[in-house]
């Protein structure tokens, strides 16, 4: 899965084939009144509205999966629906978004077009943002989230926070919807002009529901943790460099109904380090490199070392 083990966040790729076009992202942005705007879509960015970070935004900070965003808030990456922002003030705004699961990861048909706008995966999640200062930024996310079980009756899979790997009844059969409920605290920090601090927390708690009337329910409750460092405009103006460690999925109990990823009581630790060091306005190049230990809650699997580079290309 490529959240869990780090792979950098710009090598996604959809489960589609070779000469098959995929549309990643539709809506259509606009205000209501002078503090309201709305976006509506068959395929809205959740990504693009919540959980921001002027840190670890994929394009010029953090390059994986983990270190970008939250890693239990989100339970689809992107979904038709509305996503409604209001500017209560200079220094506070509030969103709220409905969404349900259309994304190119999914094989077949997607969930939306499958089961419309409210069966499925679905997602309800509300933000306040408060901007105490220009320097400080502070969000707070809830998300409640409805997640279909896949073709085999499990919860989970590699795109279905708050869930890593995939959960069963307890016993290795198959589950109704789940529902979920995620809470976060994300923030950032510019200290000074070259040097900034953030970081996530985040609690998430799935209730399972076994298709047979014989077993009771279940629960699996899990945390997340990002503390990092930011050095803005290191070297050259516009450069930036991070330092980024992540527990990204830390058990607390529940833990035999997780039929994978559920480790033998360790805890995933992952260690980033990137760096944008911008060529031209439109060429940039971003060597990282990431280090997973105890990969996938396991203390015997062996650390990762990962080494990238990338170029961007923007116009």
């Amino acid at each position: 899965m490529f959240n869990t083990f780090g792979v950098p966040f710009t090598l996604q790729t959809g489960t589609v084939g070779e000469d098959n076009l995929v549309v990643r992202e539709v809506f259509y942005d606009f205000p209501v009144g002078d503090d309201l705007s709305l976006t509506i879509g068959p395929a809205i960015n959740w990504y693009r509205h919540f959980d921001n970070n002027r840190f670890t935004f994929y394009l010029t900070g953090a390059n994986s999966f983990n270190s970008s965003g939250g890693t239990q808030v989100n339970a689809i990456d992107r979904g038709a629906g509305a996503v409604a922002q209001w500017d209560i003030t200079d220094w506070a705004d509030f969103r709220v978004g409905y969404l349900a699961e259309n994304t190119e990861f999914l094989p077949g048909p997607r969930s939306s077009t499958k089961n419309g706008l409210f069966a499925g995966t679905t997602t309800l999640t509300g933000q306040l943002g408060l901007y105490p200062t220009d320097d400080i930024n502070l969000r707070f996310l809830y998300t409640r989230s409805n997640i279909e079980p896949d073709a085999n009756g499990f919860i989970g899979g590699a795109i279905s926070e708050p869930i890593y790997g995939f959960a069963d009844d307890g016993f290795g059969g198959p589950l109704r919807t789940a529902t979920a409920d995620t809470f976060l605290f994300n923030f950032d920090w510019l200290v000074t002009d070259g040097f900034g601090l953030f970081g996530r927390y985040s609690y998430g708690s799935t209730d399972l529901y076994p298709i047979s009337d014989t077993l009771p329910d279940g629960q699996i409750n899990a945390q997340s943790v990002q503390v990092g460092m930011a050095f803005p405009n290191l070297f050259k103006q516009g450069a930036q460099g991070i330092i980024s460690y992540i527990q990204p999925f830390d058990v607390l109990d529940g833990r035999s109904f997780l039929a994978s990823g559920g480790g033998d009581g360790a805890v995933q630790q992952e260690i980033e380090v990137a760096y944008r060091y911008p060529i031209s306005r439109n060429i940039a190049l971003v060597p990282a490199y990431y280090y997973i230990n105890n990969v996938n809650n396991f203390e015997d699997n062996p650390d990762i070392h990962v080494f990238s580079l990338h170029t961007q290309l923007s116009f």
